[in-house]
């Protein structure tokens, strides 16, 4: 099934035209997240499209809207080995988690004032390790990497 961008795009300029559109449409594509997890695969991978697509041109209100910990928590939830998601669907939710929720992320801390350490003193740190009982405690999804 082929992307129609008409209609991407449509729904795109709709989500400017009120202050609500940006906040509405993430309750819709939440939803619909929530609702097709472990059922409808091919409708998370058009909704992650249109989540693109948004990202790149409905501006800042709608990135802030993406930005928050309430829509990351559930596009996390659709990695769960439950919901038994496809190879091509988690590496789709990670790409949008690194390279565009990651700088939301980094951009609302660093305006509420946060400081980050420069990659220097990153590189210096010595490596974190970790006992078993903590690892087992984490409820961090188990995703295969390829």
């Amino acid at each position: 099934m082929a992307i129609d961008w008409t209609i991407v795009l449509e729904i795109c300029d709709a989500l400017g035209e009120t202050d609500e559109g940006p906040k509405e449409a993430i309750r819709a594509i939440r939803k619909r997240l929530t609702s097709s997890a472990g059922k409808d695969h091919i409708s998370i991978w058009y909704t992650l499209i249109l989540i693109e697509a948004c990202l790149k041109n409905c501006g800042r209100r709608f990135q802030a809207q993406v930005a928050n910990r309430d829509f990351l928590h559930d596009l996390i939830k659709v990695l769960l080995p439950k919901h038994n998601p496809p190879i091509q669907l988690q590496t789709k939710i990670l790409f949008l988690i690194k390279v565009w929720i990651g700088p939301l992320v980094y951009t609302a801390l660093r305006r509420k004032g946060v400081q980050f350490p420069n990659s220097i003193d990153c590189k210096t740190l010595p490596p974190l390790t970790f006992t078993y009982s903590i690892l087992k405690m984490t409820s961090t999804p188990k995703i295969p990497i390829n």
